[in-house]
């Protein structure tokens, strides 16, 4: 996986993920891959190293977990790549 995408179902959501992120975990604001369907057009790129601690950050958040998806995206241009993460990868990695 070359990097990670967080979706969201609203774009109130995103941007409240984005400032319960901010200072503890790098994130940069992107619109939604047109490979994922799903959400309101805004995402939030991380490093996959950075994964499973966005996950807790944004589990001891006032967001509700059926608000966000996390998202492995893989390659560029006609061989990219999106798979939905499961919650055991998501938490470990």
């Amino acid at each position: 996986m070359d990097y990670c995408v967080v979706t969201f179902a609203s774009s109130g959501g995103a941007i409240a993920a984005q400032k319960v992120l901010d200072g503890q975990v790098p994130s940069l604001i992107m619109p939604v891959l047109r490979e994922i369907s799903a959400g309101c057009g805004i995402a939030l790129r991380l490093a996959p190293e950075m994964l499973s601690r966005a996950a807790e950050v944004l589990e001891g958040s006032s967001l509700w977990r059926e608000e966000y998806a996390f998202y492995a995206v893989t390659g560029s241009g006609p061989s990219l790549q999106v798979r939905p993460l499961s919650e055991e990868e998501v938490c470990h990695g």
